[in-house]
């Protein structure tokens, strides 16, 4: 074929290509109108999947009648202009191909009135032919009626999916839109039934409830915005007992707009790190806010992807308000009646102020313990009688060595935390506490391990990680899997106290440990090496990108397998002194409520369970 230039209306169908592949692309585009426009209010219905109708009305400032033809010509728009600086966009749209694209494919009838004027007007287009406007009476705002989507492209209409398919993409699009702007009341009404529906009362909690049909708003937490700073974070997060088995519970804007973002993503996760289980995700509603200029929107034909250029800044940002949020809230999950269900929520203002959750699911436990197998080890690693152990555990806890993980910032847990009164352990792995609220069941393992991780990560931020030189250095030989792992992190390894020095083909040599890890590598000859083989084994479940299943990075992980290795055991039997100082220790910490791996380190059995169980009350 010789080289010509398209017609029209050939022309007008491919580039509607890059906006509209199927209804949920036609909501979003007349969707971000609206919000342009300044609606308070937007009602999307919708019929056959969006196959057979698509409508969103609106209560923005209208379009002029005069104007209304001119709205579905390509490229026409009212939001930039010659003056326009193209990187600094605040609007949601901007190419002027929306409206056209979309009656490219389809028959549209767009009634408007602008807020000035007496009375309204009404547009016709029909795939692509030129627009017919007539008077017309209406409410000041606009209504946009999408009708046959893609009758005139058979091949894309054959790819679209299912009716209920197709209207899943929209009620999941329009609920995520309606998280984003909790100023605006939004509605679906998918074949007549409501599917989204939100009060637009500015509370991004209160509309993260509505979308996804929480039936206790008080486990959600607003995160404000610094109204001040360039970069900031709002919107709302749930407590880590509500938590989900992928991603689809996290929603991210970035200056109003609706984006996709790995990073941010991720930025999340880490905030939520310590905080859930391995292998589940939090529900969040995170708003970012950065300087125009520092944010390209323009890099996707539909404007999901954007790019930053200081998104290092963003990252750390959003991930230090979601740990901050969370600080704020430290949750120790409760016995109720005879399975686990509610959660003892504590804040800066009502120090651990109990409340009863009604509803939720309880959270689903990590059934792998971390460290538990090894139940008949004591706490240095050998197999002494129980009063040696007793006396040695004792010694660990207590040694100046072993001194509180350095402060973390002012909203510190252990402001919050109650005064526990150390009771005894109960079958040599918990630690039995109370306080007025009730008895406390403590993880010995999960809680030590949290102390020595906060520990040994405080040292390492100040670079003061102190190292045991071990009588005899130690040679390992490596499987080729445990040599990729250990050579991918070696600079880690010695940043935390290991001194390792290759020894030919697939061995090392270990010359000195941790101090962490020097009580246990010093009980048999070859505990360095049993040591340094299960930190790489377990090390190996984590990429160098850090995308491990519990989002925790390579190095923070490296840090928490050696606290698993240097905590007591399940199984180790404690002197009263021990138990208290572990609990002592556990208050000190920034995170006391859960281990560095997610699992909670204490459960509560409430006085009101206590006395329903034993007929004091009804």
């Amino acid at each position: 074929m010789r080289i010509q230039v398209m017609p029209d209306a050939l022309a007008s169908r491919v580039a509607a290509g890059e906006v509209v592949e199927r209804p949920a692309s036609v909501v979003k585009e007349l969707i971000e109108n609206s919000l342009d426009a300044g609606a308070s209010r937007i009602d999307v219905e919708l019929e056959g999947g969006g196959r057979n109708l698509i409508r969103v009305v609106d209560d923005g400032h209208g379009i002029p009648g005069d104007e209304l033809g001119l709205a579905f010509e390509r490229f026409a728009t009212s939001k930039v202009d010659e003056s326009s600086d193209l990187v600094a966009i605040p609007t949601l749209g901007f190419r002027g191909e929306a409206l056209p694209s979309i009656a490219a494919v389809a028959d549209v009838t767009m009634v408007s009135r602008s807020v000035e004027a007496e009375s309204g007007a009404e547009c016709n287009v029909s795939f692509g032919s030129d627009p017919q406007v007539l008077a017309a009476g209406a409410p000041s705002g606009t209504s946009v009626t999408v009708r046959q989507l893609f009758r005139n492209v058979p091949a894309r209409f054959k790819f679209l999916s299912s009716p209920s398919a197709e209207a899943a993409r929209v009620a999941t699009l329009v609920s995520q839109l309606a998280l984003i702007r909790s100023d605006v009341k939004f509605r679906l009404t998918v074949d007549g039934a409501v599917r989204v529906n939100t009060p637009g009362d500015f509370d991004d909690a209160v509309v993260l409830a509505a979308v996804y049909r929480v039936r206790d708003p008080s486990a959600l937490v607003n995160i404000y915005a610094d109204l001040d700073a360039a970069f900031s974070v709002g919107g709302a997060i749930a407590m880590p007992n509500l938590h989900f088995g992928r991603r689809t519970h996290i929603t991210i804007a970035v200056n109003g707009r609706l984006v996709q973002t790995y990073r941010l993503t991720y930025a999340v996760e880490r905030g939520f790190q310590g905080f859930l289980p391995d292998r589940r995700f939090p529900m969040a509603l995170i708003k970012v806010s950065a300087p125009l200029e520092d944010v390209d929107v323009n890099v996707h034909p539909q404007k999901t992807e954007v790019r930053f250029r200081r998104e290092g800044l963003i990252f750390s940002v959003v991930e230090n308000t979601v740990k901050d949020a969370l600080g704020k809230r430290a949750a120790v999950r409760q016995f109720s009646d005879t399975r686990i269900e509610s959660s003892l929520t504590t804040s800066l203002e009502g120090a651990f102020a109990m409340r009863r959750s009604s509803g939720f699911e309880p959270a689903t436990e990590d059934s792998n313990t971390n460290g538990s197998e090894e139940h008949q080890i004591n706490v240095n690693g050998d197999q002494t009688p129980d009063s040696t152990a007793k006396s040695q555990s004792t010694e660990q806890l207590t040694s100046p060595k072993r001194s509180s993980p350095q402060p973390p910032s002012p909203a510190r847990h252990r402001d919050v935390l109650p005064s526990l009164r150390v009771l005894g352990q109960a079958q040599s792995t918990y630690i039995v506490a109370e306080d007025a609220s009730g008895v406390f069941l403590i993880d010995q393992h999960a809680a030590h391990e949290r102390v020595k991780f906060e520990e040994i990560r405080a040292k390492r931020a100040r670079q003061a990680s102190e190292s045991q030189p071990l009588l005899s250095p130690q040679m390992v030989d490596l499987t080729p899997q445990r040599q990729v792992v250990y050579s991918e992190g070696a600079q880690w390894f010695a940043d935390s106290g290991w001194e390792i020095e290759p020894f030919g083909g697939g061995s090392v040599l270990v010359r000195a440990v941790p101090q962490v890890l020097a009580e246990r590598a010093a009980t048999s000859a070859n505990a360095a090496e049993t040591a340094l083989v299960r930190v790489l084994d377990d090390m190996s479940q984590t990429d160098e990108r850090g995308s491990n299943a519990d989002t925790m990075p390579w190095s923070e992980r490296l840090l928490a397998t050696m606290a698993c290795h240097a905590a007591v055991r399940a199984g180790d039997s404690l002197t009263l002194e021990s138990c208290e100082e572990i609990v002592r220790l556990l208050q000190e910490c920034e995170h006391p409520q859960s281990c560095p791996h997610g699992r909670p380190t204490m459960l509560l059995l409430t006085g009101e369970a206590l006395e329903r169980e034993f007929g004091r009350r009804k």
